[in-house]
């Protein structure tokens, strides 16, 4: 069984240490064969080819740093070990709202928060226009401020930004996908750091685009393969807009690149596969996937986030995504997605607000009389998951969900 690959930066390889498995970088390209052993000249020749970042196999992450390292290996470990203890998983920092209601003033605040996304994604496109895209600051704020939400209502923040709605354009759908890939990293157990990095990759994935001409403007269930291939390199394009831009890190280039990789394989512009992905790739391939099938296309009304998942979880099982990622998605938005509406035995509609205390099934609702009624308490029953009358959907039959063919990267639903 293949073992996981984890991130690391240069600074925390130990001298002294050896790598039992190969080294790579974040691109996936080898730099130490198995078994190396790190030295000074190891790490110095790596520092000259400007490699910062490393991905070494899960099984070397205790024994790179052995009891027996030399006294500078030793050193190393220890400054390591303090600055983890100063990064905290933004999980820990989550403020339990569990018991409460959502905020209107918080709805208002997160609602202006994609206003002035798209005045920012208006001021980029001007940038691009002219050339001279020189910071990439106002993002980051953007990743932050939402960040923020999170932490303050993780529930709401979701609910509000990753719900369906009757339409959305590609600045919205960055802005979900970066809200959304954010409160599966926070799930994941990632730090604050890289929270925001996720942010800023959903958000800057698909500039490229403001480049492209015709290449981006026909929808992509209508082009031949020749269009295809051109619209493919998007990623690149947009890749090559921020190459230069400070505080854009190789990292989160790398993981632009990637956001349309398949965890098996057949994605594109590169077609790398599993671990070879960026972990930021991964993530917002699944998220990216749940919001194309909840909002409508040329070819098809938007499919209600409860089929969706459902379709996600079936397409998982197919190789399609990391599994790692789907069980943490499965986790923000459960079996019935955070901002859904689902009908009561008693006829009465409600919408999802909550997620369950434990498991998938029993989140927590408010009736259209704006009552609360947690399904984990037994309060009452949940007959089905039904469309929004504000957005146009359609259901997936159930016995039907596991024989439906979707791809990513051809999205047309086909019944196999």
């Amino acid at each position: 069984m293949s073992q996981e690959l984890v991130g690391i930066n240069l600074e925390e390889l130990c001298i002294g240490t050896v790598c039992k498995h190969p080294v790579e970088d974040r691109r996936g390209v080898l730099l130490l064969g198995p078994n190396a052993s790190i030295t000074s000249d190891v790490i110095k020749n790596l520092r000259d080819r400007e490699v910062s970042e490393l991905r070494i196999d899960s099984r070397d992450v205790e024994t790179i740093c052995a009891e027996d390292a030399s006294p500078i290996a030793l050193a190393v470990e220890r400054g390591r070990k303090e600055r983890i203890a100063k990064t905290t998983p933004l999980k820990d920092l989550l403020v339990d709202r569990y018991d409460e209601p959502l905020c209107v003033e918080r709805g208002a605040e997160l609602d202006n928060g994609m206003l002035l996304a798209k005045q920012q994604f208006g001021l980029l496109r001007q940038q691009l226009r002219e050339n001279v895209v020189l910071a990439t600051d106002g993002f980051v704020e953007i990743a932050n401020n939402y960040a923020g939400s999170l932490v303050e209502d993780h529930d709401q923040t979701v609910g509000v930004v990753g719900a369906a709605a009757a339409s959305c354009d590609v600045d919205d759908r960055s802005v979900r996908m970066a809200v959304l890939g954010m409160a599966v990293a926070t799930e994941m157990g990632l730090t604050g750091q890289q929270i925001l990095e996720i942010g800023l990759t959903a958000l800057l994935h698909d500039i490229g685009f403001n480049l492209m001409g015709g290449a981006a403007s026909k929808p992509v269930e209508l082009m031949n393969e020749a269009e295809l291939w051109e619209y493919r390199k998007h990623p690149l394009v947009s890749v090559s807009c921020v190459a230069e831009v400070p505080h854009v890190s190789e990292g989160i280039q790398i993981a632009m690149e990637q956001v349309h990789e398949q965890f098996d394989g057949s994605g594109y512009p590169r077609g790398v596969k599993s671990h070879r992905i960026h972990n930021y790739a991964r993530i917002l391939n699944v998220v990216d996937s749940y919001l194309q099938l909840i909002f409508p296309t040329n070819e098809r009304r938007g499919i209600i986030p409860h089929d969706a998942l459902g379709l996600l979880l079936h397409q998982a099982g197919r190789g399609l995504f990391d599994p790692r990622v789907i069980r943490a998605f499965l986790h923000i938005e459960t079996m019935y997605p955070l901002g859904s509406i689902v009908e009561l035995e008693s006829g009465e509609m409600a919408r999802v607000i909550r997620r369950p205390r434990t498991g998938f099934a029993g989140p927590v609702l408010q009736t259209t009389a704006g009552n609360r009624i947690d399904l984990g308490q037994g309060e009452t029953t949940l007959v089905r998951p039904v469309c929004d009358p504000e957005v146009d959907q359609i259901r997936l039959c159930p016995s039907v969900l596991g024989n439906v063919l979707w791809h990513r990267s051809h999205p047309r639903l086909k019944v196999g």
